[in-house]
């Protein structure tokens, strides 16, 4: 059985003491747009890495990639480990293995290109800061909803080894998003550790970072945006607040109004000597 077309059928509590309904939802969503990992070669001065959220592929990130490439850009976007597969198969990715996996991509675009810059959505923007903590000469950070805090999450360092799933709390069938909608619960633990190593470097990046906030987030809480500008280690950041904004700003918030400003940022913080 192909589990990306696996539907399951759950139960949903609209409100206390409101009728209880069942409904099903694909556990993979979208399986047929492609997630799959990109390289878009364009100009030799500047390139920039685009880095998804958990659980999803690089549809979340594709469409900003494509207005970054329509300035002349070099892009790329890596399928980070356990993404675009089964939720089984995320189970079996660490933390280490997604970084490595961003690393990978940085190192060769930083062969390609003279500047290079980061974008990170959730769970990306955290590899991102880990990637400018080791690699100074990053030129700058695009961090969006960057993950460093998600409710409960503490809880799958103990519930992994007796629950492998869990099921998503905000599921929006409408949403053009691709992944799981089922939480791995080891890749969880997982990603719980990997916000402990970004707490723990943030005073070592010195790289220049604005950081974009949907005032409508329910996946994160909201002042993660803000723990990470007062503790990293730079002085150039700039905090963009969005109002009608949810958690996956790069697909379903203000995108052209995004990447105009990100555009801005990168032209402000290209080297042309």
């Amino acid at each position: 059985m192909d589990l990306r077309y696996w539907r399951q059928e759950y139960t949903l509590h609209l409100k206390p003491g409101a009728m209880i309904t069942k409904t099903t939802f694909p556990i993979y969503q979208n399986p047929d747009s492609d997630g799959s990992s990109f390289v878009w070669p364009g100009s030799k001065e500047t390139g920039i890495v685009c880095l998804h959220g958990f659980t999803a592929t690089t549809v979340e990130v594709r469409t900003f990639a494509e207005g970054l490439r329509r300035a002349g850009y070099s892009v790329a976007g890596p399928l980070l480990p356990g993404h675009g597969d089964t939720p089984a198969a995320l189970n079996k990715a660490t933390w280490k293995d997604w970084y490595a996996a961003a690393s990978s991509s940085f190192l060769q675009m930083q062969g390609q290109c003279k500047n290079v810059f980061l974008a990170g959505e959730s769970m990306g923007a955290l590899l991102s800061l880990l990637l400018a903590a080791e690699y100074p000469q990053i030129k700058g950070l695009l961090l969006f909803s960057p993950a460093l805090i998600i409710p409960g999450l503490w809880k799958s360092l103990f519930i992994w080894p007796f629950k492998a799933y869990s099921n998503k709390k905000n599921i929006n069938l409408d949403s053009p998003w691709q992944g799981y909608n089922v939480v791995p619960v080891h890749a969880a633990s997982e990603l719980w550790k990997l916000q402990s190593r970004a707490r723990r470097i943030l005073h070592k990046v010195q790289t220049p970072a604005i950081v974009f906030q949907g005032k409508l987030d329910r996946t994160i809480n909201p002042l993660s945006s803000e723990i990470v500008l007062k503790n990293i280690g730079s002085d150039d950041t700039q905090l963009v607040w969005l109002e009608e904004a949810p958690h996956v700003i790069l697909l379903e918030g203000p995108v052209q109004q995004v990447v105009e400003i990100s555009l801005d940022f990168v032209a402000s913080h290209t080297s042309t000597f």
